[in-house]
């Protein structure tokens, strides 16, 4: 696997498409300060995954986007682009060509592309610690990083040595199979918590499907009943339904006889009486009538005694001049007169007439000197008068037959309404007594509703317990014979409550919790299998991580010595396996080291031993900054050469080196890139000459860094 180009685009100072072809073992990078040749390996490191901006000589991932200058507008997004050669595939993809992307926009967000189909992060962590890319990037050296693994820790400087060995995998083998194992523990748990949950169900199932013989027979038992009690009660309903229907048709159909017989005579009763007030308007008429006419007769008869006494007084007068008294005829004929006044005499003022005639009479029998009077027209005059009372009399007399005839006839009417009314009454309590029978009637229908709604809820209650319709059977004798009937329904569904219930689904769901607890122990048995497994896994990832651990700390302790001797001139250089206490952090509260309750724990790490020709220093401390760094440069080359990475890349590792060593140093490169493709970021003209391939990076006024680049052969010119 060979890495073939980086593509940066908008990534810091490079603010155009540029693009970095490796087509050589050894690639060099080089320009003056700030012209963002370093920017180049912060690129390599960015896209592989690195999360620290402060790594990258930046504060947040903003700052990885080009900001703009004076001649050039900022950019909206940064990305780069790794490409591999994929034809041996020590990638495991089915692709010639991997492309691995990162793009980073102003909001924060970041992308992460393989072959540009979006990915995860894990994805690619994953994918290149598959062919040696280690999460310590100790392949990648950054300015002022060469004596990095010296001052780190002897567990950071193990997990490092564990990347460059490609043990990597492993450890991800055995986190993996740490997740498994714990989720299996997991599942062992929920199984278990599963079992003890349904336990006490089942163990109830249990014994109900021990009841369920008995709970069988009292339920058909049960049914038998009700089906027995329902069907003779629908009957019985039905029956006394009947019966009363029967009972109320008759008061029923005579009650409406009766009120129909009672509207013809109130309707009678009210034609009479507004009868009876036209009549009594017609009888005061003529009662009125009659008055007027008795009166015009009294009237009259009081002129007539007027006019026969002027006559009988000129009479006398007439006599008594010629010495004549009264005659008898005269005095009989007043007496007559006097007589029929009396008989027709019916009020005060008729007698006040009669009184003033008989006076007027006596007045006249005494001699008086009067005017005289024309005897022959009183005469006439008076013939007249008798004549008018004569009609009068008949006048009134038919009147009055009329007016007998109109009393007698109202009397006759009130009297056949007295009779209507008192019929009326009579129908009214033949009335009132139906009605009574009726209500009785309707209180029994009412009762005959409520044993019908009785009926409907038993209908409900029995639905569990009965599968078909009911039928209606023979009606109950009495009353006390359903009572009894019911009563033993009661008694056997008590029984059946005590048995446990008659579910017909217990036996149904005890079989299936049954399948279920099988089925929880066969899982059971299958974690703890598992999880046997999975903890042999784990044990022989252990044993394999350690067997290859200290045979690859064997190896790179022979790379190294060989190193080290080459830089310094001899000398003994080795790396050293050693236990310590894990440290736990010092802010971890009193609570949760009582829940640690156990002492530090005992972790493995990695101690450098140097022995420098000449000097008698064995500490890292007591090197000074060269020897630090050609220590360190020892040590990178020497696991770098134990298990080559795909690519190294060194960003001005040889600062700290004199002439001497650094030809050392440069020859140290011819060899290791033999096995590892190598990505040198340099001032030193002798790391230069061992190039293939040299870009030259610098930044103009525009504050833009551009790419320059020269063969392996212009190289060896320029740098002579």
């Amino acid at each position: 696997m060979r890495l073939t180009r980086l593509e940066l685009n908008g990534f810091k100072s490079f603010g155009s498409q540029t693009v970095l072809e490796f087509p050589h073992a050894i690639s060099g990078v080089v320009g003056p300060n700030g012209s963002g040749k370093s920017n180049v390996a912060d690129s390599i490191r960015w896209v592989l995954g690195e999360q620290s901006i402060k790594s990258l000589r930046g504060k947040r991932g903003e700052d990885m986007i080009f900001a703009g200058s004076s001649t050039q507008s900022k950019m909206s997004r940064a990305s780069v682009v790794l490409v591999f050669d994929n034809k041996k595939r020590e990638f495991p993809l089915e692709f010639d060509e991997v492309q691995i992307e990162r793009r980073v926009y102003r909001d924060g967000v970041n992308e992460y592309l393989i072959n540009k189909s979006d990915v995860r992060l894990r994805d690619i962590i994953e994918l290149l610690a598959k062919v040696g890319f280690g999460s310590t990037r100790h392949h990648i050296i950054g300015q002022g990083e060469a004596d990095r693994i010296l001052y780190a820790s002897p567990s950071e400087r193990k997990e490092m040595i564990e990347d460059a060995l490609g043990l990597k995998i492993f450890h991800l083998k055995r986190e993996e199979a740490e997740r498994k194992l714990s989720r299996t523990e997991e599942n062992i748990k929920q199984i278990v918590a599963l079992q003890k949950e349904i336990q006490p169900h089942l163990k109830f199932l249990k014994s109900q499907a021990e009841k369920f013989q008995i709970s069988s027979a009292l339920r058909e038992e049960l049914k038998g009943l009700l089906e027995e009690y329902l069907s003779k009660k629908l009957a019985t309903i039905e029956e006394k339904t009947d019966e009363i229907h029967l009972r109320k048709k008759r008061p029923f159909s005579e009650l409406r006889e009766v009120e129909a017989e009672i509207l013809n005579l109130r309707r009678r009763i009210e034609k009479e009486d507004k009868k009876e007030t036209h009549d009594s308007g017609r009888d005061r008429e003529l009662e009125e009538k009659l008055r007027k006419v008795r009166e015009d007769e009294m009237n009259s008869l009081r002129e007539l005694g007027k006019l026969e006494g002027m006559i009988a007084a000129e009479e006398r007068a007439a006599r008594a001049s010629a010495g004549e008294v009264i005659a008898k005829k005269e005095a009989e004929r007043m007496l007559k007169v006097i007589a029929e006044a009396i008989d027709k005499i019916t009020s005060l003022e008729m007698l006040k007439s009669l009184k003033h005639k008989v006076l007027e009479f006596l007045e006249n029998l005494s001699p008086a000197k009067k005017e005289e009077i024309n005897l022959e027209e009183k005469k006439k005059e008076l013939a007249l008068l008798k004549e008018k009372i004569d009609k009068l009399a008949l006048e009134a007399k038919e009147l009055s037959r009329r007016y007998e005839e109109e009393i007698s006839k109202a009397r006759t009417e009130a009297e056949e309404t007295r009779k209507d009314e008192k019929r009326v009454y009579q129908l009214e309590l033949e009335a009132g007594k139906l009605k009574d029978v009726l209500r009785s009637i309707e209180l029994e229908e009412e009762k005959i509703k409520l044993l019908r709604e009785e009926f409907h809820r038993e209908i409900e209650e029995a639905k569990p317990h009965m599968d078909a319709r009911i039928e209606k059977g023979k009606a109950f004798e009495s009353g006390e014979e359903m009572e009894v009937l019911r009563k033993k329904v009661e008694r056997t569904r008590v029984k059946l409550e005590e048995a446990g219930g008659i579910d017909p689904d217990v036996i149904k769901e005890f079989n299936e919790v049954s399948s279920r607890d099988e089925f929880l122990v066969k899982e059971l048995g299958d974690l703890d299998e598992s999880h046997k497994k999975l903890e042999e896994v784990m044990d022989d990832l252990e044993a394999r991580l350690e067997l290859d651990f200290k045979s690859g700390i064997s190896k790179i302790n022979s790379e190294f010595q060989e190193f080290f001797a080459t830089m310094f001139g001899g000398g003994n250089a080795a790396l050293k396996i050693i236990k310590q206490d894990k440290r736990r952090p010092a802010d971890l509260p009193d609570e949760a080291l009582a829940e640690a309750g156990s002492p530090d724990e005992i972790e493995s790490g990695i101690d450098i031993n140097v022995d420098l020709p000449r000097k008698k220093v064995r500490s890292l401390d007591a090197l000074s900054g060269g020897e630090r760094a050609l220590t360190s440069i020892a040590l990178l080359f020497a696991m770098s050469a134990v298990n080559p990475p795909p690519f190294l890349v060194l960003d001005e590792t040889d600062a700290a080196l004199d002439e001497a060593n650094s030809h050392r140093y440069a020859k140290m490169l011819e060899n290791l890139s033999k096995t590892t493709q190598l990505v040198l970021i340099t001032h030193n003209r002798n790391t230069m000459k061992c190039a293939g391939i040299l870009y030259g990076v610098t930044m103009g006024s525009d504050g833009v860094s551009k790419l320059l680049s020269i063969k392996f052969e212009e190289a060896g010119a320029l740098v002579a």
